[in-house]
């Protein structure tokens, strides 16, 4: 019995609430009603690619409509009619085209705007290209349990060091398939333990580029760079100066030519080539300084389904020194598998670097062979935003003394995409 009573003591509140709402707010509860027995449909796509068209538009109401306006224009419709059906002509504007359809019956009135985007073959390859500025940014943070890089029978150096990376670009648009690119690279890293504070390094790279969309090749590009690298030095001496910091000795100063190709032969299939040709000054070592060239190629398919990178690179180091010259052969596996919301990547890579010329004072050819292994997990927490976390373990042999090593090497990034 005391359990009905509370009951209906519940209703009669809720009642009791519900009638002082509509009292408080009379005019509001009827909009709502009113505006709800009014529906208004577009019937057309919201996306067109032609300038010219018609708007189909349905109304739907439970009592006589009395009149109805699309774009503050009057539209005829049967007299005393519930079901209307209104076909618009209309000649868009690029972009977002807005039409707002007004509509009175005997018991209310609404409004309604209609989005119709007219896609212009400019707006597209904008909207592909995106905004004509860009900042990557990238923190890193990393540790190695070899930083000197000595062999087994030495004993290793742990270190903990962070890095920021800067890389602004803007594009100039020339035609629709074409543009130039400003772009610059930024870097400088810190150990933080300052018994390897002269391991810190700086670099800073500026390049102008020509990109071809439609060419034979695919998406071409022509590129000329100019970059240097600094490193810590401590105590400062009389040696040339970094650019951007005094803290740094200038180490080596390049000129950079390039021309790269991407082309696409199926769905998630790319195929892409570059060539660099690098002018070197390695600041006080003339033997060290001369040129460079440089051919890479990699091919990205869906092998059995996971994304897999094959690539390749062939270096041809012509220095001023007699005996400087080199051959490098570079090779790499790389497969990344998706697990959303991360992608697991998994990659190998091979080099192996060598004397064009026998240096008479040496036993024969110097050999430098170095394999590295890199698991790398990468989460996309937003389209501007990337972690990810690397674990890499390096193997080099050489028969040059002192360079044979081991190192393992954990990595932590976020990307900052603007």
């Amino acid at each position: 019995m005391l359990k009905r009573l509370q009951n209906g003591n519940s209703a009669h509140y809720m009642i009791m609430f519900v009638l002082f709402i509509m009292l408080c707010f009379p005019g509001s509860a009827a909009a709502t009603t009113h505006e709800a027995e009014i529906l208004i449909f577009s019937l057309s796509a919201d996306k067109v690619k032609e300038q010219k068209g018609v708007l189909k538009i349905q109304i739907s109401t439970f009592s006589p409509i009395q009149q109805v306006t699309v774009k503050g224009k009057p539209s005829k419709f049967p007299k005393g009619a519930s079901l209307v059906w209104l076909k618009i002509p209309y000649t868009l504007n690029p972009g977002v085209n807005i039409f707002e359809v007004y509509v009175k019956t005997k018991l209310g009135e609404a409004k309604k705007k209609i989005r119709t985007i007219y896609e212009t073959p400019e707006l597209l390859n904008q909207s592909k290209l995106g905004d004509p500025f860009q900042l990557i940014t990238i923190l890193g943070a990393a540790t190695s349990d070899n930083i000197e890089k000595v062999d087994d029978s030495d004993n290793k150096s742990y270190a903990f060091s962070s890095s920021l990376l800067f890389v602004p670009s803007y594009r100039f648009d020339i035609f629709n398939d074409s543009s130039i690119f400003l772009r610059g690279v930024v870097m400088g890293d810190q150990h933080h333990n300052g018994t390897f504070e002269s391991k810190e390094v700086s670099f800073k790279q500026a390049s102008i580029e020509w990109e071809e969309r439609e060419s034979w090749a695919g998406v071409l590009t022509l590129l000329l760079g100019t970059n240097e690298a600094g490193t810590r030095e401590i105590p400062v001496t009389s040696s040339p100066r970094d650019s951007l910091s005094n803290k740094y000795k200038r180490a080596t100063r390049d000129n950079v030519y390039t021309i790269k190709a991407k082309q696409e032969l199926e769905k998630d299939t790319t195929w892409n080539w570059q060539l660099d040709r690098k002018k070197k000054h390695v600041e006080g070592s003339d033997d060290d300084s001369g040129y460079s060239t440089t051919l890479s190629a990699a091919y990205v398919t869906p092998l059995f389904g996971v994304k897999t990178t094959f690539g390749g690179t062939l270096e041809n180091a012509n220095l001023n020194g007699t005996y400087k010259d080199t051959n490098a052969l570079k090779t790499k596996l790389k497969v990344d598998y998706p697990i959303p919301p991360v992608t697991l990547g998994l990659q190998y890579d091979f080099s192996q670097t060598e004397d064009r010329i026998v240096d008479p004072s040496l036993a024969g050819k110097t050999k430098t062979r170095n394999r590295a292994l890199a698991l790398s997990l990468n989460y996309p927490a937003a389209k501007w935003c990337i972690f990810g976390l690397t674990q890499k373990y390096e193997r080099q042999s050489s028969n040059i003394v002192g360079s044979t090593y081991k190192l393992n090497t954990t990595q932590l990034q976020v990307i900052l995409i603007y």
